[in-house]
């Protein structure tokens, strides 16, 4: 903010180039705090998304195995044991498989741009074209 100057004059043309370029300054560190405040959000969301996609296949392999070896007896009693193995198999796998979609899904490029930064900039970016 520009003051007057001693003895109430109004601030030269040098004071107002050097309060345009501190508050250029200030804008500019406050867009880049802003960003790094929301990437580190959005590093954290991937960081879910990844222990997810994770867990899911864990889930989904440990299902595979039991799932395959009882299901597979159960079903023996009215089928034949290859069918039954088939039949239980692509159950687990398609289930496995939904859960590590999700998770990926989550892992998109898209979920990674700064949206609120983006927003941010051009808005300043305006007012900056508004005030010439």
């Amino acid at each position: 903010m520009l003051k007057p100057e001693p003895g109430g004059s109004t601030p030269g043309l040098g004071a107002i180039a050097g309060g345009l370029a501190q508050d250029v300054g200030d804008l500019v560190r406050g867009e880049i705090a802003l960003a790094r405040v929301e990437l580190d959000r959005k590093l954290h969301e991937v960081v879910i998304a990844a222990v997810s996609v994770i867990g899911g296949a864990l889930v989904a392999f440990a299902g595979l195995v039991v799932l395959l070896e009882g299901g597979a007896a159960v079903l023996t009693f009215w089928l034949p044991a290859w069918a039954s193995l088939l039949m239980v198999g692509v159950v687990i796998v398609l289930i496995g498989g939904i859960v590590a979609r999700v998770g990926l899904s989550a892992l998109s490029l898209k979920t990674l741009t700064p949206d609120r930064t983006i927003a941010s900039v051009q808005k300043d970016a305006q007012i900056m074209k508004d005030r010439r």
